[in-house]
């Protein structure tokens, strides 16, 4: 069996997760991004235009139904492939549920099969085409039944995370790692996507409390444009370190004693499998909210409607030792640390026995 981890942009922590199992297990994987592969595909105006009247051509009358730049994608997708020996495909984001879902109708034949961690992936046209769909919470498989796709094909396996996540330190351990004091209160605040008022006034409201003894990382992607404005506003506030994404994410999770995030599913499925208590930031997008009220619904989390909530529950999972055990408690039972090895097995096997 040859896999296919495909994504539209960067690869998705699920999928580059699930990659790097494959490989564990001595399969051969590729990794591909869709965006990347047009950019090879088109090289100029002419170029495109000539791509998309090659996509015309291999479509016919189903061109006209959708977005002819999606075509154009179905089109270098369909190259790729047919050039390929790629048997197995997996599409680890929206975008590319939909190409794929597309692809299906023009012919392709390897299996292909999504992730489906969000409700966003999960209301996308026509992706009742696929072969098979993991699911990372059992309401959005209940919501992909209401959407007329059979039980036959949902997998309700848990969202992929790196393999090292899995593998528990401790919280001692990773305080002396990290060289962190074991006596004060560690808070992580994961504040990719944030706006630069948003982190600044959760770091503000942080510090209010003046009789707590902590420390806060402030954790930001490499190429965030707020890290250096954080960093030169509290250069004088040793409680405050602003901190770039690191690959010992795992550690900083269980040397933390709370985790504080926008309630993304793969941010918050890595915490709840490190066994870190979780506080939800609160957000009008749909699909976030979503994925806060399951875990706030299953004790894996607690929700915070505004910047001073946040801080507030924070400080209680922090301070109420109870609390907090009841939460790890009920992280263990919903989040599934092996599911990447479960979802391989169910492709490999379907991939036997259709050969």
């Amino acid at each position: 069996m040859k896999l296919l981890v495909l994504s539209y942009h960067a690869l998705p922590d699920a999928g580059a997760a699930l990659a790097e199992q494959a490989r564990d297990n001595g399969a051969a994987v590729e990794t591909l991004e869709l965006k990347k592969l047009m950019s090879l595909s088109i090289r100029s105006a002419s170029r495109y235009s000539r791509f998309v009247q090659s996509a015309k051509e291999l479509l016919g009358a189903l061109y006209k139904a959708y977005d002819p730049l999606d075509y154009a994608f179905i089109t270098a997708l369909t190259r790729y492939l047919n050039d390929s020996d790629i048997d197995s495909v997996i599409c680890t984001d929206p975008y590319s549920v939909k190409v794929m879902s597309l692809s299906k109708q023009v012919g392709l034949t390897p299996l292909c099969y999504a992730l489906i961690f969000d409700y966003e992936a999960a209301s996308i046209r026509s992706t009742a085409l696929l072969d098979g769909y993991f699911i990372a919470q059992e309401e959005i498989k209940y919501y992909m039944i209401r959407r007329g796709i059979g039980t036959d094909r949902l997998y309700d396996f848990g969202l992929p995370v790196p393999k090292a996540f899995r593998k528990t330190l401790g919280k001692y351990s990773a305080r002396n790692y990290l060289v962190i004091p074991q006596e004060k209160r560690v808070y992580l605040f994961l504040a990719g996507g944030m706006g630069y008022k948003e982190v600044r006034d959760i770091c503000l409201e942080m510090l209010s409390a003046e009789d707590e003894d902590f420390l806060l990382y402030v954790l930001l992607p490499r190429d965030s444009d707020i890290r250096e404005k954080l960093s030169q506003l509290f250069y004088r506030e040793s409680s405050i370190r602003v901190i770039t994404l690191t690959k010992r994410l795992n550690i900083y999770m269980e040397g933390a004693d709370v985790v504080m995030t926008k309630p993304r599913a793969f941010e918050s499925y890595q915490a709840a499998v490190a066994g870190t208590p979780l506080v939800h930031i609160m957000t009008s997008h749909g699909s976030d909210r979503r994925i806060a009220e399951f875990f706030a619904a299953q004790d894996m989390s607690l929700k915070a409607g505004s910047v001073r909530d946040t801080i507030i529950q924070a400080r209680r999972l922090a301070r109420e030792q109870a609390l907090a055990r009841r939460m790890k408690n009920k992280q263990s039972q919903f989040a599934r640390p092996d599911a990447a090895d479960k979802i391989l097995e169910t492709i490999m096997s379907f991939q036997k026995n259709k050969g």
